[in-house]
């Protein structure tokens, strides 16, 4: 169920162990993929589930799949040129709804955008990248301590 990981308020955890939970989770299922995929099981129900998508109206992904979550870190700034009010995202988001597809997900969204960088950029054009940030910082602090 999406997100089941949002505690309830009256509810006390320590998010250590959530993060184990999620972890020994995320061990489970590496080990039992291989053996779930080298089987050709596909049932009918599966063969209608997957005739049924509607690339239109559904996420390509559901929420609910954690394997595919991971974190991205960035500087503010460059955040804001992604996925801020004017940014990349925004404009392509717009771009899909005109183009008639529906529920929009962020999640697609970021995969798109990695998939595009994945096919475009070099790892050249990454290093690079990364020493401009690095020279940035030799001249003043890309991040302040001000909220």
């Amino acid at each position: 169920m999406p997100f089941d990981d949002l505690a309830d308020d009256s509810e006390e955890s320590d998010p250590g162990d959530e993060a184990l939970d999620e972890l020994a989770g995320t061990l489970a299922d590496d080990s039992t993929a291989g053996e779930e995929s080298s089987g050709n099981d596909t049932t009918s129900e599966d063969r209608d589930s997957v005739s049924a998508y509607d690339s239109q109206t559904e996420p390509a992904f559901p929420t609910a799949k954690t394997r595919t979550q991971h974190s991205i870190y960035c500087l503010p700034e460059t955040w804001d040129t992604i996925d801020g009010a004017s940014g990349l995202l925004f404009e392509a988001e717009i771009m899909l709804r005109r183009d008639g597809y529906e529920a929009v997900q962020k999640r697609e969204l970021h995969n798109a955008l990695l998939k595009s960088a994945a096919q475009q950029l070099t790892p050249e054009d990454i290093a690079e990248a990364f020493v401009a940030t690095r020279e940035e910082r030799e001249f003043e602090p890309l991040l302040t301590d001000e909220p």
